[in-house]
């Protein structure tokens, strides 16, 4: 299901290209970044661990715009495995095993890895953080540092584990007996270990990056409860919030989008559960501790946040799939539960008009110009260009972000061997209607 047809329906997006023109301006010019792209808030860089694993595989497979997708295929995998791991040292060998099922037909996961974005690194972060908080749980002061310096790490591939800075307090809170003030500074070491080329960056400019990111917290907060009035946040999108928590936890359970109310209401029944049932332990036992402590900080972080887009639920990506592991471990009827979600799964996923080369007329913001027509069109305006320098503009979803949301063609039109000249009269404008699910070019 993570490879199904992704020949011809490679997710391959003007993120993607975005990605890959950094990538190459980095190679053409022999440099190792300090920093990341800038993610939707331009004045907020990632760090740069992303691009210093990606550039040696950018070399290797000389720019091959697919490099994104089977780095994500790898991490993916390796995040499975490693999660099913990390569930046997803390939680037993059973629950590993449904974890890892759950794991591998989640469409939640499978969606993350064909989109190929950078954020599919907390596959691999998430439960190595996981594991590195159990350890001091336990209290193995040597492994604070690490935590630290993976929690930093996590900053190279998105900011939405900023909400986990609250379980580890609470961690420490916990556990005061064990852990004193020094020890939040080891872990803040780490932290800053993880970013200290971002931070050195930062402080060539004045340190612009960090006082506004330090700002926007409070600022989101202030528009949410409506106390800064100028803020548009004081008018809050409830629907649209709820809208963005049902795709989340529905897509945990069903690839269909007709069923990720079920999906939400099965979660909110069992979470309830499980809080009500273990409220005593939560001070006790770790994995309870971190489940409860995690699910419900990232959701409130997101509530005030409001119509959070769904990666900023990353955090949480390979702990919603705990809870359901569990309730499925202590059911003598798993395999009648199992069995017919994955089958239900297999057909919603194998009838979605995404895998037959078609354009999705249904919402706009979801849907994507499949990977083999973006290749003949621009092997037909390479062709017809004849070697004259050419430009491109793209009229489609989110052409309102830099570039008319275009560095998806910008790059294989590189790749392809055209002269790609910024500003060159000789224009090329895409147009991709998306309602009548039709794409054409104008020159």
């Amino acid at each position: 299901m993570r490879v199904f047809k992704i020949g011809s329906n490679y997710y391959f997006t003007g993120e993607l290209g975005k990605e890959l023109l950094y990538l190459r301006s980095l190679s053409l010019a022999h440099k190792i970044p300090l920093v990341g792209l800038a993610t939707s808030h331009e004045w907020l860089n990632y760090g740069p661990i992303y691009y210093w694993i990606m550039l040696p595989i950018f070399h290797l497979f000389r720019g091959d715009p697919f490099i994104l997708f089977w780095t994500a295929l790898v991490v993916s995998i390796l995040g499975l495995i490693l999660g099913y791991f990390v569930m046997v040292k803390i939680a037993g060998t059973r629950l590993a095993v449904f974890y890892a099922l759950i794991l591998s037909f989640s469409p939640l996961i499978i969606w993350l890895t064909r989109e190929s974005k950078l954020h599919v690194f907390f596959l691999i972060l998430t439960p190595l953080f996981m594991y590195l908080l159990f350890l001091v749980w336990n209290g193995g002061k040597k492994w604070i540092f690490w935590a630290g310096l993976t929690f930093g790490i996590m900053f190279s591939f998105h900011y939405s584990q900023i909400p986990l800075i609250g379980v580890v307090i609470l961690l420490f809170y916990l556990k005061k007996r064990i852990y004193k003030y020094i020890h939040w500074l080891v872990f803040a070491a780490g932290l800053v270990l993880g970013n200290v080329t971002l931070l050195i960056n930062d402080a060539t400019h004045g340190f612009v990056m960090s006082r506004d990111l330090i700002f926007w917290i409070p600022y989101r907060i202030l528009g949410f409860t409506g106390l800064y009035p100028k803020n548009n946040l004081s008018k809050v999108s409830v629907v649209g919030t709820l809208q963005s928590f049902n795709e989340f936890i529905g897509k945990n359970i069903f690839w269909d989008q007709r069923l990720w109310t079920l999906g939400t209401i099965i979660f909110v029944v069992i979470f309830i559960h499980f809080v009500v049932t273990k409220r005593k332990s939560i001070g006790k036992d770790f994995l309870t501790f971190y489940i409860i402590s995690s699910i419900s900080f990232v959701f409130l972080a997101n509530f005030i946040h409001t119509e959070p887009p769904i990666h900023y639920f990353l955090p949480v990506f390979m702990i919603v799939p705990i809870l359901f592991a569990i309730y499925l471990e202590k059911s003598r009827f798993w395999f009648f539960v199992i069995t017919p979600l994955i089958l239900v799964n297999m057909i919603s996923f194998s009838h979605d008009p995404e895998f037959y080369g078609k354009i999705r007329p249904i919402d706009p913001k979801l849907d994507m110009i499949p990977y083999s027509e973006q290749l003949s069109l621009v092997s037909f305006i390479v062709h017809d260009a004849d070697g004259k320098n050419l430009s491109i503009k793209r009229i489609g979803p989110y052409d309102y972000f830099p570039e008319q949301y275009s560095q998806n063609y910008k790059y294989l039109i590189l790749y392809e061997g055209g002269n790609l000249i910024e500003n060159s009269p000789n224009v090329y404008t895409v147009k991709e209607d998306v309602v009548k699910g039709t794409i054409s070019i104008q020159k």
